[in-house]
């Protein structure tokens, strides 16, 4: 299975988890560590490390730099990222251990507004983003106003709650995946999974 493939099919079943059991992460890094953790499990393992100036390491990079500023004041950070498994994939002008091309990024959100995907959209489709696929987890897990499941559940009447058409909306014309993830344990929204990409949704769970 070729790498894209896995870290698409991961994401999937990651999402589809999660609409199951919102509750195994308490916080969004949780998410990525439990994400890590999958798409670690399913890389094959002769393919999870290389050497690099006789160094062994992982493809597979937690908080790994941007490639360049991507019009922010400094460099930031990928939630996860996928390095190029091949010495000719290494960023040429820097010859760095700290700038690898990369085969994807994923960025994450949980009970995120409108301007962190938007701001996820827009860096991963930089044109000094150095990526080749760019991927994003959008989740919203919801519960009742006043009774919260957890204080880092939105309520499921919140108006910051972006719908699967606002999301289509902001991909059109983007080289960017979105997997939109939404628990409503309230049953107010109807919970599941959608790929969007460019203007098309795909119903996943």
């Amino acid at each position: 299975m070729k790498m894209i493939e896995t870290i698409r099919k991961t994401i999937t079943e990651f999402c589809q988890d999660f609409i199951d059991y919102p509750y195994l992460c308490y916080t969004e890094h949780g998410q990525h560590a439990l994400f890590y953790t999958m798409l670690y499990n399913g890389i094959p393992e002769e393919q999870r490390y290389i050497t690099y100036i006789n160094q062994k390491v992982c493809i597979l990079q937690k908080e790994y730099p941007t490639a360049g500023k991507l019009g922010k004041p400094q460099r930031q950070h990928w939630d996860i990222a996928v390095l190029e498994s091949t010495q000719e994939s290494i960023h040429v002008e820097t010859g760095s251990y700290d700038y690898f091309n990369l085969v994807a990024a994923i960025e994450f959100g949980m009970n995120e507004a409108r301007e962190h995907l938007q701001d996820d959209i827009e860096r991963l489709c930089h044109v000094e983003a150095n990526i080749e696929h760019g991927f994003i987890v959008h989740l919203y897990r919801l519960s009742e106003s006043g009774k919260r499941f957890s204080n880092r559940d939105w309520s499921s009447k919140s108006p910051r709650i972006m719908t699967i058409e606002n999301v289509r909306e902001l991909s059109i014309g983007k080289s960017v995946e979105i997997f939109l993830g939404l628990a409503d344990i309230t049953g107010i929204h109807a919970s599941g999974v959608w790929n969007i990409k460019d203007g098309q949704v795909l119903s996943l769970k």
